[in-house]
């Protein structure tokens, strides 16, 4: 309960009937001085000031002081946190300020103090969905569902009972999302009852409560209850006769889910006639005209509807798909074009593509050409200026080809067949002297690579070196990360010490620093650490740092752990920066992890994140770190779940073009798996751990798959486990990215004991 108390009338009224009294007073005889019985505690002096402090926070935030608003009301609740007004008001605050973590913290501690707070209750399970966590949002609902104060607030109550169902039926659990949608259909069909509440317009509650009986129904067909269903529907067309239109589509699902498509075919072509924006008419048409064998009329029947309805992007996109289906791909492509002028989505590349493919060499140079443009644009080379510079209009254009060039590319990653046909144009470009753009032959190789053609990616940038060019050393860097996927490490060395010969345009420290990691990937020690001194030596100011770090990494992985320290400490008192300080205790950290000084690890983190509390790497780093010592267990999932939204912010920025925008970074699902593990939520961790193989960078890491392996144990899948644990073996032992330590050595045991 909240300790605060708002001043007493009644202090008011003694002090006015004292007035004539005090009048009366002579000035000879003052009154004598208040001493109170018990002198104030410290605990209610604390008090006293955080009150202060609250009067405070809330004129700062009326004057949109965000900043010091949240400042000062942190400082009320370190002298009060037992206060849920104070809880409550930092919880828009940290929502304003994106500090995610700490407003859901708020919301759980406002909730601890004040069961009763449905509002805040609210919000918060609102978040939680949102951050797919909804186990907690259903926890969260349930309980505020039955607060008394929703008596007074029947809207909120309908709302809270409508998104509580929807969440149910997402879980399988359709008896309880029937009731609860009951509980809605309760308040909505006394709309006197709402209107009494507040401004609400009755025919929107009527339309509201028709939307739910439909809901409802589906809820029923889901449940195989044809009857009650039909019921639902009928009392949604009751409710509003509007609806008619709907309750076709719903009667088909009733037909289709009692064996009729016929009778079913029949209203959905009743429904369709009304131009809906939604395709689930048009899917469900489509599936009975080819159950019923009627699949000749696919494409005229959509033919015609889309030419009723001309402005509907997703129907002109289900019509160009089944033309192209049906073999009649130049009507197809004029309508992809067109759809890619209004919004360059990944479904409308992907239909194009499949006609680019379907016209072989042909196909694959349109394709070549249509996405090299793009990166340029999105690059901004053609555009720029003698200096260098581009201006606000072609800024604008460059973000526009960067949506075009990042929608290509996750098509081009999700179909290793096409990017098979286009490395051979772009192969045929190259060699008759035709240019590309630096980045695009990087992605194209890093495609190769990504889908295993590792000769293909090594011939493409081979290719270009050997043309020669502005660009060596984007085409040097591409041709060692591509060795590096296929574990190359003589190819590395040899490549390296050509680059140190021959290159022109190319920092030697490149070389210097791949050369290191190869040699200490075939355990070659002495060597790699030679060429890593070679790369401190060689650097320019601006490099040297990221050359120590090095230094102290590969020191590090040769188990000179007491050399990596120092080496980072000194660094400490070297720079200053915050960026440069950071970047130092994340590698300290590392290395103080792979010394087993786990509470040093665990000190440079936190001191990363008290200067930059979003630094998603230390995020998950901590997170992953107090999961690895099973403790904080909750604390770790938090910061890991937001280091995946802090990293997910930054690939999502508009310009950036990259084959992975669009993804997770694999260490961080791989840290949520692990904590997920950690807290006995083993199908949770199944789920983000094959995920994290599946993703570029995860599916190299032997972590990963011994992480796998555990869970398939756990869930008593011992011979998935065998196979996750043998791939991690494999990978620790192909001269990769980790050298075999101490968990290669507890794989082994693993596999060994296992029956």
């Amino acid at each position: 309960m909240s300790r605060f108390v708002a001043s007493s009338p009644g202090g008011v009224l003694l002090f006015v009937a004292l007035t004539p009294l005090a009048a009366q007073t002579t000035v000879a005889d003052p009154p004598t001085r208040h001493v109170p019985i018990k002198p104030a505690t410290r605990q209610d002096l604390d008090h006293l000031e955080a009150v202060k402090l609250y009067g405070r926070g809330v004129a700062l935030e009326h004057q949109n002081r965000l900043l010091e608003a949240t400042r000062t009301f942190e400082e009320a609740r370190r002298l009060d946190p037992d206060s849920a007004a104070i809880h409550r008001a930092l919880v828009p605050l940290y929502f304003a300020l994106d500090r995610l973590d700490d407003a859901l913290a708020s919301c759980q501690r406002v909730l601890e103090l004040d069961p009763n707070d449905f509002e805040t209750g609210y919000r918060y399970a609102r978040h939680l969905r949102g951050l797919g966590r909804h186990k907690e949002a259903v926890a969260v609902l349930t309980r505020i569902a039955e607060c008394p104060r929703l008596k007074d607030r029947l809207e909120v109550r309908a709302q809270i009972f409508y998104d509580l169902g929807q969440l149910q039926e997402e879980a399988g659990e359709l008896d309880k999302a029937e009731k609860s949608l009951r509980e809605v259909l309760t308040i909505l069909d006394n709309p006197s009852a709402l209107m009494e509440q507040g401004p609400y317009n009755r025919d929107e509650i009527v339309t509201q409560a028709a939307q739910t009986h439909e809901r409802l129904g589906k809820l029923y067909l889901k449940s195989k209850k044809s009857t009650e269903a039909i019921a639902e529907f009928q009392a949604a067309l009751k409710k509003d006769p509007l609806r008619s239109v709907r309750l076709a589509l719903n009667l088909a699902e009733v037909y289709v889910s009692q064996g009729e498509p016929e009778k079913a075919l029949e209203q959905v072509e009743q429904y369709l006639r009304s131009q809906p924006q939604g395709m689930e008419g048009y899917e469900l048409r489509i599936r009975l005209q080819k159950q019923l064998g009627r699949a000749e009329e696919i494409v005229p029947s959509l033919t015609r509807s889309a030419a009723a309805d001309r402005n509907n992007a997703a129907l002109q996109l289900l019509w160009a798909r089944e033309l192209r289906k049906a073999g009649q791909a130049q009507q197809a492509e004029p309508i992809y074009h067109k759809l890619l002028e209004q919004a360059p989505t990944v479904e409308v590349y992907r239909g194009l593509f499949q006609i680019y493919k379907e016209d072989n060499e042909r196909g694959a140079e349109r394709l070549l050409t249509q996405l090299d443009e793009a990166i340029g644009k999105a690059s901004g080379d053609e555009e720029k200026n003698k200096k260098g510079e581009i201006n606000e209009i072609q800024r604008e254009a460059a973000q526009r080809a960067a949506v075009h060039a990042k929608a290509m590319l996750v098509v081009l990653r999700e179909d290793t067949e096409l990017v098979k046909r286009v490395l051979p144009a772009a192969m045929r470009r190259l060699s008759v002297g035709a240019n590309l753009h630096a980045a695009t032959s990087s992605m194209l190789a890093e495609l190769a690579g990504r889908a295993r053609l590792y000769n293909e990616a090594e011939a493409l940038y081979r290719h270009c070196l050997r043309l020669g060019g502005r660009n060596e050393a984007q085409i040097y860097t591409g041709l060692l990360r591509v060795l590096t996927l296929a574990h190359k490490n003589r190819e590395i060395i040899a490549v390296c010490q050509q680059g140190l010969r021959n290159a022109r345009r190319t920092n030697r420290v490149l070389f210097y620093l791949e050369m290191a990691s190869a040699y200490m990937g075939l355990n070659q020690v002495r060597e790699s650490l030679a060429a890593v001194e070679e790369a401190v030596q060689t650097a320019e100011p601006e490099l040297k740092l990221t050359c120590r770090l090095e230094r102290a990494q590969l020191l590090s992985l040769a188990q000179y752990h007491s050399q990596a320290i120092a080496e980072c400490q000194a660094l400490l008192k070297e720079y200053n920066q915050g960026g440069e300080v950071h970047r130092i205790r994340q590698v300290l950290s590392v290395i103080y992890t792979a010394a087993h000084q786990d509470d040093k690890a665990e000190e440079q983190l936190l001191l990363i994140l008290k200067d930059d509390p979003d630094d998603a790497t230390a995020n998950n780093d901590l997170g992953y770190l107090w999961a690895d010592q099973n403790k904080k267990l909750d604390e770790a999932e938090k910061r890991i779940r937001r280091a995946l939204e802090l990293d997910k912010r930054q690939r999502n920025s508009l310009a950036r073009v990259g084959l992975d925008s669009d993804r997770d970074n694999a260490a961080f699902v791989d840290s949520l798996g692990w904590v997920l593990f950690r807290k006995g939520d083993w199908q949770g961790a199944r789920r983000e751990l094959e995920k994290a193989v599946s993703l570029p960078s995860g599916e190299d890491d032997p972590v990963v798959w011994d992480h796998l392996g555990d869970v398939y144990f756990r869930l008593k899948e011992g011979d998935k486990a065998s196979r996750a644990w043998r791939k991690a073996i494999e990978l620790y032992e192909s001269g990769g990215r980790r050298r075999p330590d101490e968990r290669y050595r507890e794989i082994q045991e693993k596999l060994r004991l296992r029956p």
